[in-house]
This record gives C-alpha cells, sequence and structure tokens, in this order.
C-alpha cells in the first residue's frame, strides 16, 4: 500500500501572517472564558513536540493532555536502563476546547501544531469518560512498551483500535514488532484521508 503526503501550503493560499497569530491567540485565550459547550479534539502536532504544544496551551488557560508512559529499556554491556517517558500516541495532543470552529482554528497559532482531525467545522469529539480511561490506563501502565501484551500482528492485518482518540477506528498494519511489545503502525481511514498512526500493541484487536 503507498502512502502519499503533501507537504507544505498550497499555491495560492497564504501564510498566516503576525497579526494573523495575534488575532488566533487572542480567541483561544478568550475561549476559557467564554461559558460554551466544551469538548476534547485530537490535535495532531509535529512528533516529539507533543509536551511543548500541551505546555502552550496550558500557558494561556486552556486544558490539554498528554498521555505518558515508559518506554523500552535500553541494555548496555550486561546493564539494564530504565526507559524514558514517551507519548503513548506519538504526534497527537488532546485539548479541551469549545465546539466552535472559529476558536479551533485558533490553534494554527501555536508553534508545532499541523491540524485539527477532522478539520475545524466537523472536529472529531471525544468524549470525557473516553479521555479518563485513556490517561487512567496510561498512569497504570498499561502502554508502557515493555509490558507484554501477548498479541502479535502480521503487515496487512485488519484490526480495531479499543483505546485513545482513535477508539473504534479500524485499520491495516503497516509494520509492527514480532515480540509483542513496543508500537504498530495502522493506516485508518479517517474521515476519508488515510492517516497512519503509531500505538501501542496493547490498544489493537485483531478483526
Amino acid at each position: 500500500m503507498q502512502h502519499k503526503a503533501l507537504t507544505g501550503l498550497p499555491i495560492g493560499i497564504a501564510r498566516d501572517t503576525d497579526q494573523d497569530r495575534r488575532e488566533r491567540l487572542k480567541r483561544l485565550r478568550g475561549c476559557c472564558d467564554s461559558g460554551v459547550h466544551m469538548r476534547w479534539f485530537a490535535a495532531r502536532v509535529a512528533s516529539g513536540r507533543e509536551q511543548a504544544v500541551e505546555n502552550q496551551l496550558t500557558d494561556i488557560g486552556i486544558e490539554a493532555l498528554v498521555p505518558m508512559r515508559k518506554g523500552p529499556d535500553l541494555r548496555r554491556r550486561h546493564r539494564v536502563i530504565p526507559g524514558v517517558m514517551m507519548p503513548v500516541i506519538h504526534g497527537y495532543v488532546l485539548v479541551h476546547m469549545p465546539v466552535d470552529g472559529v476558536v479551533l482554528a485558533g490553534l494554527r497559532c501555536l508553534d508545532h501544531f499541523i491540524s485539527l482531525v477532522g478539520g475545524y467545522e466537523r472536529p472529531m469529539a471525544i468524549t470525557a469518560q473516553e479521555v479518563k480511561r485513556f490517561k487512567d490506563l496510561a498512569e497504570a501502565g498499561v502502554y508502557d512498551w515493555e509490558k507484554p501484551t501477548g498479541k502479535v500482528f502480521r503487515r496487512g492485518d485488519r484490526v480495531k483500535l479499543f483505546d485513545g482518540p482513535f477508539t473504534g477506528f479500524d485499520g491495516e498494519v503497516v509494520s509492527c514488532r514480532s515480540d509483542g511489545k513496543g508500537d504498530v503502525v495502522v493506516s485508518l481511514e479517517v474521515f476519508g484521508r488515510e492517516t497512519h498512526v503509531t500505538v501501542p500493541l496493547a490498544i489493537c484487536e485483531k478483526l
């Protein structure tokens, strides 16, 4: 299966000016006291910058969450170096914001922000219960890299995700380890668009 991705901005669409960024940031700051209906959404960000985005949002008063897990242990000269903490799902930050496309579009002013899953007008909402479950399981170590899952997938297998922002989505395994630990790369169709996500084996079930 081929995966095609476009980078950059389409010709004819101007980049945000400094004034645009200031206006978007103003909308984000204002949404905290808007009193409108709030939901959780998944924001796609640059991999490795998840906590930086979380910190930016927290600094302006917006609730954000990056569930963390213990990464792979390193073995050096018969010594085991405990793994460092890493995001459960690379490249995504959960944000608690109003159901308002104009306000949500304000996320574009953040450094390292790429897109909102589902777009600004019809974003993919996540229930508070799903977010709490995801956070609690991460804190309990269920998604830790070294934790055996007893699951082994092969490229081309169909799987369904049952935890995290993509709960209920099914897709095709692109790559996977053979030891029952760590991550699996799954190709999902999210609102008509092919999306590759790297998730723990623990949240996948074979169809």
